[in-house]
């Protein structure tokens, strides 16, 4: 079983755990710099506001926005920086997600840190290699890789809960004018209210945007949800699309050797 979709699988039944849930959606699922927002007026019908799935007065059709997303990550290079924090009782967690990985070169680095684990997952010729500590044990191996590049290549689980599905199903968002970021004209959506129906517990408060290209692409998202008992949080930001150089880890190199 892949490691990134191990890894991935247990975001998802932490968010169940904390009350939010999310169905499949889509196909499955380092930093660049950062932009400066500039907001604009809000967007009308006949330009980028309607992207897949959303309309001059907001998000329409979650499935199709990851849908369109989901689609344009899976043609051309990408960074992907995903993040989950979650806080019930006296016990919290941090998880982040950092995904690398080119469709020219056919090469892609997948590194899951959490609060106890660290998993990193790096493919490059034909080869998959795996580092993974827990509790202060590491583990690792390289095998060959099983099917083609392209199917690993495409993000996992971009419509669970724990990923973009998360974000945009928990909540209902309208159009709130453009921002520029990096060179791009993105719709921004601001969250109105988080969807109660989908969350157990009493919700206290939440805030949350999503930012849309004209090419139909989320680029970053984010929600907060506070709760009586705790809180989560969730974004999702692509760092670059495009054009995306991946390094051979240091740690692949003492793989081989120790091979």
């Amino acid at each position: 079983m892949r490691t990134d979709r191990i890894a991935l699988v247990a975001v998802g039944l932490l968010v169940v755990l904390a009350g939010c849930s999310g169905s499949p959606g889509g196909s499955g699922t380092d930093p660049a710099g950062n932009g400066t927002d500039t907001l604009e007026s809000p967007a009308t019908d006949g330009d980028a506001g309607n992207a897949a799935g959303t309309a001059s007065t907001g998000i329409e059709n979650a499935s199709a926005l990851i849908a369109a997303t989901d689609q344009r990550l899976a043609t051309t290079d990408y960074a992907l920086t995903q993040t989950l924090e979650q806080q019930a009782g006296g016990e919290s967690l941090t998880v982040t997600q950092r995904t690398r990985s080119s469709l020219t070169d056919e090469r892609r680095l997948f590194v899951f840190d959490a609060t106890s684990e660290t998993n990193r997952l790096f493919l490059a010729d034909g080869t998959q290699y795996i580092d993974a500590v827990s509790d202060g044990e590491t583990t690792t191996r390289s095998a060959p890789l099983q099917g083609s590049f392209e199917a690993r290549h495409e993000p996992e689980m971009l419509g669970g809960g724990e990923s973009l599905g998360g974000i945009l199903r928990n909540g209902n968002y309208t159009d709130a004018g453009t921002v520029e970021r990096d060179g791009r004209t993105l719709v921004r959506f601001e969250l109105v209210e988080a969807d109660r129906s989908r969350i157990s517990g009493t919700v206290t408060d939440a805030s949350g945007e999503v930012l849309v290209g004209s090419d139909d692409v989320v680029y970053d998202a984010s929600l907060r949800i506070e709760l009586e008992s705790g809180h989560l949080e969730q974004t999702f930001r692509i760092e670059h699309l495009g054009d995306v150089t991946v390094e051979r880890p240091d740690w692949v190199d003492e793989i081989d050797e120790t091979n």
